[in-house]
């Protein structure tokens, strides 16, 4: 989302804030407009209600003061005195405990319009003669009289029936209007139904029934449109006052006010839209101009700077506070570059004066770099970086033969003769740029020359003296005959057995290694068990360990009953050699361990004690020949030990090595396959 689009967000956001409640409050004024209108159809019909209670009774009560609980009353001249006093009755008749008329009088037409009266299956009949009350009911218009039926126990088993106009009543109720066209309906329980007021539709008895049976409020499909409205029973009467409303016409003026406040909140958003956008944009540019100009710096033009005039103070400020520190930036800028490339002239300088070739090359072999011996041994003292092939192939070469090299040390061919090399390749990973590779060779052809030929010195020297060694151990023992064990002489000659096992063992072992470098030594392969072979190469040394007071202890229980294929003679010289080397540099006291444990096709066997131990950066050069380590009580051995150690592991196709441990001491591991 842009700058603009979210100062737009954010300051119509501000301007919605009123809206909202206003929004709230017209949802609640609408809800309880709604509610008001439904309370005053309740009311109406409550009120028309309360009138035809009043109206009914009154009629109930003249005929309890017209007779007395006397059959003489039921005659012509009652009848006829009955109608003079009540104007209202328009048809007045008396009827048998059975229904049937005995006298009537009244109106002709109304007369002739009921005809002769048998009211003996007649509801209202029926509800006198079981309540012993006054029953009013079946409402109809006739000859444009509102008309409602009365029946009355008069005693004796006789019944009055009247036809009453409510002429009276009616012009009372049809002044309670609703509105331009609502009004009320008065019905009884069979949906027969006049309407009192209002310009109502014609409603059938089933219509009446229906609304009825809704409660107290109702809202109902009309034939022309919706109405609203609320039923109240006349308490005592099977009737009931109905008032109805048009729903479009009752909630019209809720509606237009709900209308009118919504179209004032769209106005008033639609306002603080277009006045959000205005200041957006013209906030917007000034900004924009700001990024633009950091995507300029971040690009390095720092010469082009930004407009600083705007509308609004505290940016202009910004703005130039921007184009000031442009400046400073490219001031600093500059700076820096001149100091880069005089470091640059003095690491080339220090470069070039360095005797070990030095490459630096992408990931595909490209040269970037090489100094002056790099570009020597390349075979192309004018080569520059870029794409070269020949020199791109070189390159791959040198890092494949790197690689393929166990011990760093690289062959080349320079000058028509071999020439040894110690690689070491790195990998340089920059934030800003592709990944490259830094190359560095050390030229270690003298140091592997003098080397060949000390190892062929000590190979002829051990040579040469081990034949005179072998006759001067032969006139050691003869002397050793000579001489009592507790004479001073035994003593001297027992020194001097000790000095020649130890120049003879040094003869066999520098013998050994060179039979080994040379390939000419071959293991005797034969199945071992682990656990036996561990046992007997170790259990040899039990006695020593003793001597010296140290805790010796031999675990087989991880090797279970596994076997593998080896030289036993040779391989128990590994365990030897490691566990005479726990032996010299562990103290009085220590603990020396032996184990060995099968995992994953593999055997591994564990030498540890807890001497002085061997220093983190010389794990790997104690397996060098000749290397020797300082113990507690100065140097001991020639450095060999280990150094055939490794070479009998390995023609055994194993590994072995050193680990550090914590809390001291020197831990040896060496792993062979299971058979």
């Amino acid at each position: 989302m842009t700058l603009l689009n979210r100062l737009l967000l954010i300051v119509f956001g501000a301007g919605l804030i009123p809206i909202v409640p206003a929004g709230v409050f017209l949802f609640y004024f609408q809800a309880r407009a709604k509610q008001d209108i439904s309370s005053l159809h309740r009311n109406v019909s409550q009120m028309g209600s309360l009138m035809m209670e009043r109206e009914a009774q009154d009629l109930s009560r003249r005929f309890e003061r017209m007779w007395d609980p006397d059959a003489a009353y039921v005659s012509q001249a009652g009848l006829e005195k009955a109608l003079k006093r009540n104007p209202e009755f328009l048809y007045l008749a008396f009827t048998g405990p059975e229904g049937r008329e005995l006298l009537s009088g009244g109106v002709p037409e109304l007369k002739r319009y009921l005809g002769y009266l048998d009211l003996a299956g007649d509801p209202l009949f029926l509800k006198a003669a079981a309540s012993g009350k006054a029953a009013l009911g079946h409402l109809e218009m006739v000859y444009d009289m509102p008309v409602c039926r009365l029946v009355y126990p008069v005693g004796n088993g006789y019944y009055a029936f009247a036809a009453v106009n409510l002429r009276d009543l009616f012009e009372k109720l049809r002044a309670q209007r609703i509105g331009p066209t609502g009004g009320l309906l008065l019905s009884d329980s069979d949906g027969r139904a006049l309407q009192l007021s209002g310009a109502l539709e014609e409603f059938e008895a089933a219509d009446v029934r229906r609304i009825l049976a809704r409660g107290h409020q109702f809202e109902i499909e009309g034939r022309k449109e919706k109405y609203i409205g609320a039923a109240a029973a006349v308490r005592g009467f099977d009737l009931f006052v109905i008032a109805l409303e048009g729903r479009a016409e009752a909630f019209s003026g809720v509606n237009r006010l709900a209308w009118l406040m919504a179209f004032f909140m769209l106005a008033m958003a639609t306002a603080f839209y277009f006045s959000a956008l205005l200041f957006a944009r013209r906030l917007g540019v000034p900004v924009g101009a700001l990024m633009a100009g950091a995507a300029r710096v971040s690009s390095g033009d720092f010469k082009t700077t930004v407009q600083e005039s705007t509308e609004f103070a505290e940016l202009s400020a910004l703005l130039r506070a921007f184009n000031s520190m442009m400046r400073e930036v490219d001031r600093y800028h500059g700076i820096q570059v001149e100091k880069v490339f005089e470091e640059k002239q003095k690491l080339e300088l220090l470069v070039s004066l360095i005797h070990d070739a030095i490459i630096l090359c992408d990931l595909r072999g490209e040269l970037l770099y090489a100094n002056a011996s790099a570009r020597e041994l390349l075979g192309a003292e004018s080569a520059a970086p870029g794409e070269n092939e020949t020199i791109r192939r070189k390159i791959a070469g040198l890092v494949a033969k790197r690689a393929a090299s166990g011990s760093g040390v690289v062959e080349l061919e320079s000058g028509g003769e071999k020439k040894f090399y110690r690689a070491s390749v790195q990998t340089l990973a920059a934030k800003t740029q592709s990944p490259a590779v830094f190359m560095v060779l050390r030229d270690i052809t003298l140091e592997r020359r003098m080397q060949q030929m000390k190892e062929e010195f000590f190979h002829s020297v051990a040579h040469d003296l081990r034949a005179p060694l072998l006759t001067m151990q032969g006139y050691i023992k003869l002397l050793e005959k000579e001489f009592k064990p507790e004479a001073k002489q035994a003593g001297y000659v027992r020194s001097v057995k000790d000095s020649s096992d130890r120049l003879f063992k040094l003869l066999e072992n520098i013998l050994d290694i060179s039979r080994m470098e040379a390939g000419q030594l071959r293991p005797d392969l034969s199945k071992l068990g682990a656990a036996g072979f561990l046992e007997e190469a170790a259990g040899s040394f039990n006695a020593l360990f003793e001597e010296k007071k140290i805790n010796f202890t031999i675990e087989t229980s991880g090797a279970g009953r596994a076997e593998f294929s080896a030289d036993s003679s040779l391989l128990r010289r590994v365990v030897e050699n490691l566990l005479s080397n726990a032996w010299k540099f562990t103290p009085e006291g220590g603990k020396v361990s032996a184990s060995v444990k099968a995992e994953g096709g593999t055997l591994t066997f564990e030498v540890a004690d807890s001497g002085p131990g061997i220093p983190a950066d010389q794990l790997e050069a104690v397996f060098e020949k000749y290397k020797r380590l300082k113990s507690g009580a100065g140097e001991n051995g020639f450095g060999l030990g280990l150094a055939i150690a490794r070479k009998i592991v390995e023609l055994h196709g194993g590994t072995i090595r050193s680990v550090a441990r914590e809390g001291g001491g020197a831990v040896f591991v060496f792993t062979v396959r299971q058979a």
